[in-house]
């Protein structure tokens, strides 16, 4: 079977990619020993690491539809874009997959008709990333909820072969410095009698874009004005990453918004570090036990969760297994595999 796997327009499949690229890009190895692939990045930029398979990079998404009626391929993979099952060639199947909530999925009235998009039955397959993102796409969408699949992402195997965890009293939060992230929440309970002596290191992380914002110079100047917050320079590894999880006292993930799954927490887990998050979306679906997950924006339980975590740290095993379970690259890769065979009529 010919699979086209479709990046969107916002960032290249490649290695400088973000956390949705990094998810195809592994999803797109897992199907390249059983099928032929090929992956279209919609975005200019350089080829994908690994064996995910020939590359088309196109200029802009109105390439899209020439692009694939030159390619005839049985399946076309999209992700965050159902609009553009409109682009694919008429013979072919289309497995759509949601990463994020529908504010990402740039759908007007102009580019998306659900009645005519679902009226051929089941030439479009559905999935999410996760159970909550799943009910929201079909509630969204329109349709029962049976028709959208959950298909966990995998995590980068270098948290699978976690280092030995050598934790320090630091809250770390390596999420994109952005305010939805839940920055200036953590930054309020930093400066609270419990935890004021604890230090809190934040990513300075714009990636996958290059130039700062207005909002994330205003964040940098918020954790300046922090006694006990500092700034680090991102990972460049995911090994690297790995290490930082290893070493922490606590992972925060304190999104203020909803989140399609979290693969933050997920890494975290895997290297056995503590975590605490939201239950802002999937996020309450990436937080195994014993870990906490509490509302948004509720200061006071994040400062209960965090001081919990750095007072009363377990041995992260649990958490680890579970999340190997569903979300080790072959355990994942497998998943994937089995739902693109089965949306082919």
């Amino acid at each position: 079977m010919r699979v086209a796997i479709v990046g969107t327009e916002l960032c290249a499949l490649d290695e400088a990619g973000g956390g949705l690229e990094h998810v195809v890009l592994r999803w797109a190895d897992a199907l390249v020993g059983e099928h032929d692939v090929v992956l279209v990045s919609c975005a200019p930029g350089g080829r994908p690491p690994g064996g995910g398979g020939d590359v088309v990079v196109l200029e802009r998404p109105s390439d899209l539809a020439p692009a694939l009626r030159r390619l005839a391929p049985d399946l076309v993979s999209l992700h965050n874009r159902p609009q553009w099952g409109r682009l694919c060639p008429p013979g072919s199947a289309v497995a759509v997959t949601f990463h994020n909530f529908p504010p990402a999925w740039k759908v007007t009235a102009r580019s998306w008709d659900a009645t005519r998009a679902f009226a051929a039955g089941p030439r479009m397959a559905l999935s999410a990333v996760s159970p909550t993102l799943a009910g929201a796409a079909a509630a969204a969408l329109g349709v029962p909820a049976a028709r959208v699949a959950v298909v966990p992402p995998s995590i980068d195997p270098a948290f699978v072969d976690a280092p030995p965890r050598a934790p320090r009293g630091v809250v770390l939060s390596p999420n994109r410095l952005l305010r939805k992230k839940g920055v200036l929440d953590l930054l309020a309970v930093a400066s609270r009698p419990r935890l004021r002596d604890v230090e809190f290191a934040f990513a300075d992380l714009l990636s996958p874009w290059l130039a700062p914002t207005a909002e994330h110079r205003s964040l940098r100047a918020a954790i300046g004005r922090v006694r006990n917050a500092r700034l680090f320079a991102p990972a460049t590894t995911a090994a690297e990453l790995a290490e930082r999880y290893a070493t922490s006292g606590v992972v925060a993930c304190a999104a203020r918004e909803p989140e399609g799954l979290g693969l933050v927490p997920l890494e975290a887990q895997a290297c056995r570090a503590p975590v605490v998050t939201t239950d802002a979306g999937g996020l309450r679906d990436a937080t195994f036990p014993p870990n906490r997950c509490i509302p948004p924006r509720d200061l006071d339980a994040l400062e209960a969760a965090l001081v919990h975590a750095l007072q009363h740290p377990s041995d992260g095993e649990a958490a680890r297994r579970a999340v190997l379970a569903q979300y080790a690259p072959n355990a994942a890769g497998a998943r994937f595999l089995r739902w693109v065979v089965g949306a082919v009529p």
